[in-house]
């Protein structure tokens, strides 16, 4: 394979998605081998695409950043629009965390730092990532890391912000809670993002363990953030706090910048939590059961030979979720990170948080199977809520038959006057759901019949809902 691209000689390709290509190239105007990024030739046909692309280009052209992979020269050749990159050897962090689990703590420290100065040094500039991810860390063989994938991932953002290159979930694994929402996304999203990959770095494992989009997201907007200590024995508690405030739900509450991340981290080698986090880490104890998806496959990736496999990286891994699915269709697709928990929630008293309101993500198919005896016989008895278009505060859900008597009391013992209820048999299609084929009690505060005063109600990852016959299962209300 070779053949003449202007000045280029391209020699192999790297990588190829939705976005474009990869390729390995030599540049005969300046005697060098590059990585060069060809976008897709649509691309240059859309002139908003191509005055987005050449004004993030150029941002990060003038970054001088060691850590951040160098753009030679960009724009069009032959209706192609292009990139020139430096082309370096390496490993992409991704690789080496699934080929050799968790680094030490003291390595992992050390490439999240590295990366948190390239990160800092495009925050100074304007430039927020957006898509940091392992697989985007690139680490030669000195233990010099570089981020890739700067600033194209936005000029590229479709109006959900995501990439859509027809494969994996591989972004959502680390994307801010406020990229789902109408909220304002800013370089905050880029701290929470790295404190997912620090929590990788350390564990060998993503921070939430669901495979659908559906899944990921009501993680992300949900559920507390993972324990590193709990996974990983041996390993400092401190960095329990370093990743739960950096994975804040409310940015207001996460590191103000990846520096403050990073020297968090590096404290917490030592067993010290220099700034205590705003709300203390809990265990994972309402567990709230994400709406259905229609399934997501992961598609594979070449293995990195280039760290200049940048702005593209979105061209070898990127996002694809459907936003609307056929009720004919099946999505009742289970989360694997959801089984039910034993450990009580936060209680009502706690603070209030401010996490941004969950949003819909797909219809689904209603699951309508009744079971008889739903009652668990606790002292507290089963309910049935009019379905009357009241709404009700989910505190969290009961998914495994096995443990519904003994969930179910836990929740109802940490939430006084709560009540609970069996999806199947409410009468309500907003609430009918199934996980991996097993019904669900849900434990609730309310009914409320407005839905201002059932959100003043939610706390921490409670969500609110709608009783009707007319709301998906997987439609939660936007508080």
């Amino acid at each position: 394979m070779s053949w003449q691209f202007g000045p280029y000689r391209v020699e192999s390709l790297i990588a190829r998605g939705g976005m474009g290509e990869v390729l390995r190239a030599y540049d005969t105007r300046h005697d060098r081998v590059v990585a060069l990024k060809l976008l897709a030739p649509e691309f240059a046909a859309d002139q908003a695409f191509q005055e987005r692309f050449r004004r993030e280009a150029h941002a990060v052209a003038r970054l001088r950043e060691p850590h951040v992979i160098p753009i030679h020269a960009y724009g069009e050749i032959d209706g192609r629009l292009y990139l020139d990159m430096r082309l370096v050897e390496g490993d992409d962090l991704g690789t080496r965390l699934t080929a050799g689990g968790p680094l030490p703590a003291a390595d992992a420290v050390d490439v999240v730092g590295q990366i948190a100065q390239a990160l800092a040094a495009a925050h100074a500039e304007g430039l927020v990532h957006r898509d940091v991810k392992p697989s985007n860390v690139l680490v030669g063989p000195t233990g010099f890391a570089y981020l890739v994938d700067f600033g194209i991932a936005r000029a590229a953002g479709l109006s959900t912000e995501l990439t859509a290159t027809g494969g994996a979930v591989g972004t959502l694994d680390y994307m801010a809670p406020e990229r789902f929402t109408d909220a304002p996304a800013d370089h905050r999203v880029d701290v929470y993002s790295l404190a997912c990959v620090l929590h990788q770095c350390l564990t060998g494992s993503k921070p939430f363990a669901a495979t659908t989009a559906a899944a990921l997201i009501g993680a992300h907007l949900h559920q507390p953030p993972p324990r590193p200590s709990e996974l990983r024995p041996g390993l400092p508690a401190a960095f329990d706090d370093v990743v739960a405030r950096g994975m804040a739900k409310d940015p207001a509450e996460r590191f103000g910048t990846v520096a403050e991340l990073a020297g968090a981290a590096r404290a917490a080698l030592g067993g010290t939590s220099p700034v205590p986090s705003p709300a203390p880490p809990t265990r994972q104890a309402t567990r709230t059961v994400p709406p259905p998806d229609t399934v997501v496959t992961r598609s594979s990736k070449a293995p990195w030979l280039v760290a200049g496999v940048a702005v593209l990286a979105l061209v070898a891994v990127g996002v694809w979720f459907v936003v609307e699915k056929s009720s004919s269709q099946a999505g009742a697709t289970p989360s694997p990170s959801a089984p039910s928990s034993t450990t009580p929630p936060p209680t009502s008293s706690s603070p209030t948080s401010s996490a941004p309101p969950p949003v819909t993500t797909t219809q689904v198919t209603v699951q309508t199977s009744v079971v008889s005896s739903a009652d668990l016989g606790l002292a507290t008895p089963l309910s049935t809520p009019a379905c009357d278009g009241s709404y009700v505060v989910v505190l969290g859900s009961a998914i495994t038959p096995a443990r519904y008597r003994a969930d179910v009391q836990q929740f109802l013992t940490a939430h006084p006057g709560a009540h609970y209820l069996h999806t199947p048999s409410t009468g309500c299609g907003s609430l009918r759901q199934q996980v991996n084929g097993a019904d669900v009690y849900a434990i609730y505060d309310g009914p409320f019949p407005a839905k201002e005063s059932a959100c003043a109600r939610r706390s921490g990852a409670a969500y609110v809902k709608k009783l009707d016959n007319t709301t998906s299962p997987a439609t939660v209300v936007t508080c």
